[in-house]
């Protein structure tokens, strides 16, 4: 989708481009579960959350800082607005919400236990891994041309991170 018709979109809904893409992948999926003779139900993705200060300077040591949250995408909601609305809803109750911190500190205790045993580590992490179907991810792009070699990059891939079962992951590059 063209980033500018995007953002023209979740300016009309008081949303953000991330939220307007949730619901397009919602929509997405939504169209897939129908295809298949199934009945759209909502379902769990993991989304990570940016903990570090966007104003602040990136560290000497560069190092991830971010938390994994369960994000319901809307499926069951039958129109484009309404899935983009739920999406905004549900992702202004994840932002204030103290899920990103408390999952953020899960996350570092699973790998002080991993320390000492990597099995009830992979056990903790097939736990709560399994409870959602995959990740999704927001990454912001270049706002300018890159080179590599001298030559101009055309294309980007992202990468989505999985564990244990999950089956989709999604990657929104803005």
């Amino acid at each position: 989708y063209d980033l500018a018709e995007v953002k023209r979109v979740a300016r009309s809904h008081d949303a953000t481009v991330n939220d307007v893409m949730l619901g397009v992948l919602a929509g997405a999926l939504r169209r897939y579960v129908i295809a298949r003779g199934e009945v759209p139900r909502d379902v769990v993705t993991m989304i990570p959350i940016n903990l570090r200060p966007f104003d602040t300077p990136l560290p000497a040591h560069l190092g991830n800082k971010f938390a994994l949250v369960a994000f319901e995408l809307p499926l069951a909601m039958p129109t484009a607005t309404s899935r983009i609305r739920s999406s905004k809803s549900r992702m202004d109750v994840v932002k204030q919400g103290p899920e990103a911190m408390l999952t953020f500190g899960l996350a570092h205790a699973i790998g002080s236990v991993g320390a000492v045993t990597a099995r009830m580590s992979r056990q903790m992490i097939s736990f709560f891994g399994n409870k959602a179907f995959g990740v999704t991810t927001n990454v912001p792009g270049p706002t300018e041309p890159r080179y590599f070699a001298g030559s101009e990059m055309i294309g980007v891939l992202g990468w989505v991170p999985g564990a244990s079962h999950q089956t989709l992951g999604a990657c929104i590059f803005s």
